[in-house]
């Protein structure tokens, strides 16, 4: 069964960075790319993702061990109201990173919660597949949920996005559209999370307006500190 599928391949990098060195990029930033599609009229948009795992945690421990080649599994949306939740496997080798997304009904992701992978046999496409086969047979279930706003700025001709995701927030919980839901600060300090996502070759134009910046590159994992926070 054909539905709303998207693979993406990029090369991505993280960066700790604080309130003052967010408003010195985002000025130089939007003088030279386009703010995203999708955000609201602040120029933000909220992201929930929940998280799953094997019994035995192997995604959360392969990150701690610092392994390369790893990956994630989770649903993503973006208003607590939607029908609509992306089931995403996102596969990270090093700097590289592949993401398998499909669309699948809010009612769907209700039943893979509840770890019912039933659902997912009338899908043909990857996600689908892979996801079923972590369900049955290293028992992946809901680990945690994770919450913040996201600013992003893009270049499509060149295939780049720079986003800063604020306010980062999480809950031991496998409720994602609980509105009510208890959520705690993932960082005490006020930081935030610079990512830049580009598909061949970061532009030079861009590298230079990140170089200017004092950000501190880092391998950032929100479902690990979460994780580590509540679970």
């Amino acid at each position: 069964m054909k539905d709303d599928i998207q693979i993406v391949k990029r090369h991505e990098h993280k960066y700790y960075i604080n309130y003052a060195e967010y408003y010195y990029l985002k000025q130089l930033l939007q003088t030279i790319m386009e703010p995203d599609l999708y955000a609201k009229e602040n120029g933000e948009y909220y992201i929930r993702s929940l998280y799953f795992d094997s019994v035995d945690n192997t995604d959360y421990y392969t990150k701690l061990a610092g392994i390369e080649n790893r990956k994630k599994v989770r649903l993503r949306i973006y208003d607590l109201d939607t029908d609509k939740v992306k089931l995403e496997v996102k596969n990270r080798f090093n700097t590289s990173m592949s993401k398998e997304s499909l669309t699948i009904s809010r009612d769907e992701a209700l039943k893979m919660i509840g770890t019912d992978a039933s659902f997912l046999d009338k899908y043909s496409e990857k996600p689908a597949i892979r996801v079923k086969n972590y369900m049955i047979n290293h028992l992946y279930s809901p680990k945690v949920i994770v919450d913040y706003e996201r600013e992003a700025f893009v270049d499509n001709g060149l295939g780049v996005r720079v986003t800063f995701d604020k306010n980062i927030r999480c809950a031991y919980s496998d409720n994602m559209f609980d509105k009510t839901l208890g959520l705690i600060p993932v960082f005490r300090d006020p930081v935030m999370i610079l990512e830049i996502k580009f598909n061949r070759v970061l532009p030079d134009y861009i590298r230079d307006v990140i170089c200017t910046g004092r950000a501190l590159n880092s391998s950032i994992s929100k479902y690990c500190m979460a994780r580590g926070l509540v679970g």
